[in-house]
């Protein structure tokens, strides 16, 4: 079975012997039972902090500092924290904004903090990213001049957004520097919390990442914090660690960072990220994340071009499908052909027994009180769970799917 609907990555790409050579360095540390075992750090362990800065600083090409991280226990979670901590759905924040289409998971996320399906607000996105203009209308009729002006001492938000401004899932596209300063300006003067799942941007395949949302508000005369980079080390070393880090004003890193829970608890990813450690000071070539980052994007990117875009282009073109060749991430965003939906598809899937998964344009739409049929016409198409051949066979079985859904229109 080819599941282009999973996310995931491939076992293949899960390092066991680096993730073995890291822990035996970090358990061999004379000081591991206080660092790796006892209760240690509520905002991160410091050395973990320290060489997570240094890491950043060189991917970046950008100055990381460590009073602007926090350790995390990945992506998902910390949301569902930030959420918790500085959002009132039932009083204070009238909106949760996503940009649409958009990661199907997070919805649900916010629902268990208590945002309702007629609080979300989708925000349509072009090959620009987030269409902010459009944001920019919603706020103004909503929030008039941007209220009382006391935002500046507020911590709880008005509202929030949700994006994904490098690599985004599910349609790869990419926010443009001109808007990533201008919805920063627009947060902080509307007092809009906006949370960036940045886990793609150091799979990025050609060129350089762009500069990351939260450096924009760094840059900011106001010291208002408006953006938290929500970064996890899932996708460029292994989900199973549940370890991650954001980035913001020092601030937002304190309040959540010395939260009630991280004070009980100490930071919930402890352990992980002392593994994690070693691998991000490491010039190991068998122990570094900056070599298995590089292992990854070679493998990654083959498959994008080898096992999607090449058979795309030849069995799929032709059929009248659509798509832009990604810069980077994991997936690959497919109109159908006109007068094809993902329903006669599925059906087709279904009905001649093809051996695939697709993802179905609608799953990735912004909930609303009524089904939405807006993206009924596109499929996302995940190429880190299978090999290049696995891949091109799929591609011929969904070519095969399409062209009896046409037969049948």
């Amino acid at each position: 079975m080819i599941n282009f609907l999973l996310g995931l990555p491939s076992l293949d790409l899960l390092p066991v012997d680096r993730v073995q050579r890291a822990s035996q360095l970090a358990l061999s540390e004379s000081n591991a039972a206080q660092t790796l075992l006892q209760y240690n750090g509520f905002i991160g362990d410091k050395v973990f902090l320290s060489n997570l800065s240094k890491f950043l600083t060189r991917e970046y090409c950008d100055q990381v500092d460590i009073k602007n991280l926090c350790a995390t226990p990945g992506a998902s979670l910390m949301i569902q924290h930030i959420l918790t901590l500085l959002t009132r759905p039932q009083s204070v924040t009238r909106f949760a904004f996503f940009q649409n289409p958009t990661y199907l998971f997070v919805y649900e996320i916010f629902k268990d903090c208590g945002y309702s399906v007629d609080q979300f607000v989708s925000i349509p996105e072009d090959s620009d990213g987030l269409d902010v203009d459009h944001l920019e209308t919603f706020l103004k009729e909503n929030f008039g001049d941007g209220g009382d002006g006391n935002h500046e001492n507020s911590d709880i938000y008005s509202a929030v957004v949700y994006c994904v401004p490098t690599h985004a899932n599910p349609s790869s596209t990419i926010m443009s520097g001109e808007r990533r300063e201008k919805l920063v300006k627009l947060a902080k003067h509307y007092n809009v919390l906006v949370i960036c799942d940045d886990v793609y941007d150091l799979l990025t395949y050609e060129g350089t990442a762009p500069k990351r949302l939260v450096a924009y508000d760094f840059e900011s005369e106001s010291d208002k914090p408006a953006v938290i980079s929500n970064c996890s080390f899932s996708k460029i070393l292994a989900p199973g660690l549940r370890t991650g880090w954001i980035e913001a004003r020092e601030s937002i890193i304190k309040r959540l960072g010395l939260s009630g829970s991280f004070h009980s608890g100490s930071n919930p990813s402890n352990y992980a990220s002392g593994i994690v450690s070693q691998m991000l000071c490491s010039h190991d070539p068998e122990v570094s994340l900056r070599s298995n980052i590089e292992r990854v994007k070679t493998i990654l990117h083959e498959r994008l071009l080898e096992g999607l875009w090449k058979p795309f282009q030849e069995l799929l073109v032709p059929l009248g499908c659509t798509a832009t060749l990604p810069k980077g991430g994991y997936f690959l965003w497919v109109r159908l052909p006109a007068g094809v939906n993902c329903t006669r598809v599925d059906e087709a899937v279904s009905k001649h027994k093809l051996e695939i998964v697709l993802g179905n344009g609608n799953l990735f739409a912004t909930p609303r009180a009524a089904p939405s049929d807006e993206f009924s016409d596109y499929v996302r198409l995940c190429f880190a769970h299978h090999p290049v051949k696995d891949l091109q066979s799929g591609m011929k079985l969904l070519q095969k799917a399409i062209r009896i859904a046409q037969e049948k229109h």
